[in-house]
């Protein structure tokens, strides 16, 4: 595959060495691989990558995100047949979470020549933004792929990084208010029922596996939810967490039942 970089952003993941082993077939056949390691916030790691980048079309890789072993022809057919379109600016494919146990969006192949026209812009999740001006400007985003299963899988794990997800998760839908990809949550309309789905799901589990992951989600999603709304991409930086992981349900429960009284009244 030609013309073709693959770029992996990490800072410390723990899925990272099995990230590499799994693009190990895509550097065989001639993919360039790039690097952005420790870069923050996400706004700088993002335009980094896209500056850096010299070939035509770029995968776009966390280090939490393993692929599976079709992964390589999969992208190869697809910039094969979109990339005839020079409107296309991304091409998408569905990962599944093993953290929320669903299919999410997702692996992002980006055409260059568009993409260094549209830097992204500091907001909340830079993506959402990315996705509208590049729609606004006549671009198309391929993503007849997503109901093809799978390329690989998303692996969330340790607390920083299940902290820093779900704080980001509630602090970008407070901040573009609206749900942009159905994806990231468990269900339900307003953000006081979405939080609870998110709650009950990630409860269940730490019950179920006493993985202490899902209470650092609840940890961030509090933080997210109560937390001034920032309108700023995510920082992975080493940091204290707002929110005690020990108090995490507690303060949850707190904030849930303020909600719920303020609403019936």
């Amino acid at each position: 595959m030609k013309d073709v970089t693959i770029c992996v952003t990490s800072c410390g993941e723990i899925a990272e060495s099995k990230c590499l082993e799994s693009i190990e077939s895509f550097l065989d056949q001639g993919v360039v691989l790039q690097r952005v390691t420790n870069v923050f916030p996400q706004i700088k790691a993002l335009n980094q990558m896209l500056q850096q980048c010299n070939t035509q079309w770029l995968i776009c890789l966390d280090a939490d995100i393993i692929l599976n072993n079709i992964a390589f022809r999969r992208i190869e057919i697809a910039i094969a047949e979109d990339g005839v379109n020079p409107k296309v600016h991304s091409i998408l494919f569905s990962l599944w979470d093993t953290l929320t146990e669903k299919n999410i969006l997702a692996l992002k192949v980006l055409r260059m020549s568009i993409m260094k026209q549209f830097p992204f812009i500091e907001s909340a999740t830079p993506d959402v933004e990315h996705f509208k001006r590049l729609t606004d400007a006549g671009y198309i985003c391929v993503d007849r792929h997503l109901s093809e299963g799978v390329i690989g899988n998303h692996v969330i794990q340790g607390p920083r990084f299940c902290y820093n997800k779900y704080r980001d998760v509630y602090q970008t839908l407070r901040s573009h208010g609206f749900e942009w990809d159905s994806g990231a949550f468990m269900g339900g309309e307003t953000i006081v029922e979405k939080s609870r789905k998110h709650f009950d799901f990630f409860f269940y589990k730490l019950m179920l596996t006493d993985n202490k992951d899902y209470l650092y989600c609840i940890a961030g999603m509090i933080d997210g939810l109560t937390a001034p709304i920032e309108h700023k991409s995510k920082s992975l930086e080493k940091k204290k967490f707002r929110i005690k992981s020990k108090n995490a349900i507690d303060e949850y429960f707190l904030w849930y039942q303020k909600q719920q009284s303020h609403s019936f009244f």
